[in-house]
């Protein structure tokens, strides 16, 4: 009996809950690895960038999220602020990092006063990009409906992005809530297509930060080929 009455006075949340398991942290890990290992392993003379402190900010971030997902037990939303504004430095860096490269293409010199070559504008920018994916993707896995923990919880009605699977009956389960591969997955198809695919931004901050990522991947992506076309022989 008391088992009974405790499942009809639990909230709709909870009884959908029930049977959904909360978000791994794996993916969100997996992908910052990806990006430190070739900052600490390529070669500075291979590349400019990013600063130095970057792959430091990228570990903590590392560090923090293996806490999270060794904690037992719901997530603690008291993570949340830590995880953004360690997430809003890679943020800052990786756009400082690519005015930098940007101007280092207009002016024709590269750090020590050598113009740039094919290589090294080549391996910069694709540093830049993947490092501007998983930041965006991050911030979108952080931001969207008020981060993974209250998407689990569904405390808050209204997400940031609507994805064909939360809109159209049929596409996923009942419960299907967007994971950070969904949001990594955003990320990508912006800076390469310059605008939402599947995915759609709701929210006037959605908007604001697919504009940004846009911004910093096409203003990167122009100057850099216009440059590695104009260096390689005809």
């Amino acid at each position: 009996m008391g088992r009974v009455s405790a499942e009809k006075s639990a909230g709709p949340a909870e009884a959908a809950n029930a049977s959904v398991a909360p978000e791994t942290y794996l993916w969100p890990l997996v992908a910052l690895i990806v990006v430190i290992l070739p900052q600490v392993l390529v070669p500075a003379r291979w590349r400019d960038g990013p600063a130095a402190y970057v792959p430091i900010v990228e570990a903590a971030v590392v560090l923090v999220l293996l806490l999270i997902a060794a904690r037992p037990g719901p997530v603690p939303q008291a993570a949340r602020p830590l995880i953004l504004a360690l997430i809003g430095v890679l943020l800052v860096d990786n756009t400082l990092a690519a005015a930098r490269l940007a101007s280092q293409v207009l002016h024709g010199i590269a750090p020590g006063g050598s113009p740039p070559t094919v290589d090294r504008l080549m391996a910069s920018a694709a540093l830049v990009l993947a490092t501007n994916v998983v930041t965006f993707g991050l911030l979108y896995w952080q931001l969207d409906g008020g981060g993974p923990a209250v998407r689990f919880n569904r405390v808050r009605p209204y997400p940031d992005f609507q994805f064909p699977q939360t809109d159209t009956e049929g596409l996923a389960p009942p419960l299907w809530q967007p994971t950070f591969p969904d949001h990594l997955y955003l990320a990508f198809t912006n800076v390469v297509a310059f605008s939402p695919t599947d995915a759609m931004p709701l929210t006037h901050r959605a908007k604001a930060l697919m504009t940004l990522q846009s911004m910093i991947s096409l203003t990167l992506l122009v100057v850099v080929l216009a440059r590695v076309i104009n260096i390689l022989p005809s």
